[in-house]
């Protein structure tokens, strides 16, 4: 039986993001929730207004490792006024920057869910850092496989495919790594959502993954059509070239009225027709990020300020980057920018691979 707060986060987050179905919330608390990783705020009356979680994570930055914080789930009561909604979720976001510090996550990582809650994001200090394709790779006619390769839907999650993600996922730069909830999860989301897991083996041996589903192919006004469809990839994984187009071509043939397979990829902010924004990125730890970016990359020269970080107040300040070192002092650079700005300079040019994990895509 689900306790007494289970039961309240399920009927607020039912209420700000209606969309969200039993079956996934069931996804959530089954693999994702944890009531000490939440943050909530609540009225006079003891009513929730808002709550969040926090998870934290290892991200590559350069070949590099460094700790983040996730800030997902979040949810206000929607009865509130428009100020009150916008101070309650505030109050909660700002606890968890707190938190994130003292467990010591560099930066944040936001994913919302429409533009109002970009927005709202923004006002917590977050910054755009990457955006989201949906690309159409065709598979080259030359692409051949041989015998030893299978492809074929699975429907028992075996612990053998968790082991093949940890040893050849989440490696790429810019990219974050799943821990073994996130990933049972993102396969239990896409199954609830009515998709399928596709594996290849070779020689009995898992080569690769995918996970596909049907949807309603996009409109201009961007609600998916009733009548034309597509299948789409939100996440897969291949650790060769051949293998990666045998699950496309597998994908593309498991619906008959899908005349589209496309693949969820991220990508920098410009230059990319058709994408949209994804993660927001804000600094936690701004001083020693920093410092992290000058010794993975000792011959960036960059003075940069901080102002105006109401969360972390000592972030603010200025920070000059130089022969592989940081330096900082309290008074402002006349370059400054918000706390959002610090890992936006590092990630913008770069695709941050972040997989749509429950309640981010």
């Amino acid at each position: 039986m689900p306790s007494e707060l289970q039961s309240e986060l399920r009927n607020l987050w039912k209420k700000y993001r209606p969309a969200l179905s039993d079956d996934l919330l069931d996804v959530y608390f089954s693999e994702t929730y944890n009531p000490a990783n939440l943050c909530m705020s609540r009225n006079e009356a003891g009513e929730m207004t808002a709550c969040c979680q926090m998870l934290m994570r290892r991200m590559t930055f350069f070949d590099h490792s460094i700790s983040i914080g996730i800030l997902t789930a979040l949810a206000i009561d929607t009865n509130l006024k428009a100020a009150e909604r916008k101070e309650a979720a505030r109050n909660v976001i700002a606890r968890q920057h707190q938190r994130m510090a003292q467990k010591g996550a560099l930066i944040s990582m936001a994913f919302p869910a429409d533009n109002e809650e970009r927005q709202l994001l923004e006002s917590c200090g977050y910054h755009t850092a990457s955006h989201i394709i949906e690309a159409d790779p065709q598979v080259p006619e030359t692409s051949t496989t041989d015998d030893s390769l299978t492809v074929a839907e699975e429907t028992e999650w075996g612990r053998d495919i968790w082991t093949f993600y940890n040893r050849n996922g989440g490696g790429h730069d810019f990219e974050m790594k799943m821990d073994e909830g996130d990933f049972f999860a993102l396969i239990a989301q896409n199954d609830a959502a009515g998709g399928c897991l596709i594996v290849a083996r070779r020689r009995g041996r898992i080569a690769g993954l995918a996970l596909a589903r049907r949807e309603g192919k996009p409109l201009k006004s961007g609600k998916p059509s009733s009548k034309i469809f597509r299948t789409r990839i939100p996440f897969i994984l291949a650790i060769q070239e051949d293998i990666f187009y045998a699950l496309l071509r597998y994908a593309g043939s498991t619906h008959n009225d899908c005349k589209q397979t496309v693949v969820s990829t991220a990508c920098p902010l410009k230059g990319f027709e058709g994408s949209r924004p994804y993660a927001m990125a804000r600094a936690i730890r701004a001083e020693e990020f920093l410092a992290e970016m000058a010794r993975i990359t000792p011959g960036l020269q960059l003075e940069i300020g901080i102002g105006n970080d109401e969360d972390l107040p000592e972030n603010n300040g200025s920070y000059r980057l130089r022969n592989g070192r940081c330096y900082s002092n309290a008074t402002c650079s006349s370059s400054t920018t918000t706390p959002g700005g610090i890992p936006a300079i590092f990630m913008a040019g770069h695709p941050t691979v972040i997989p749509p994990v429950f309640l981010w895509e």
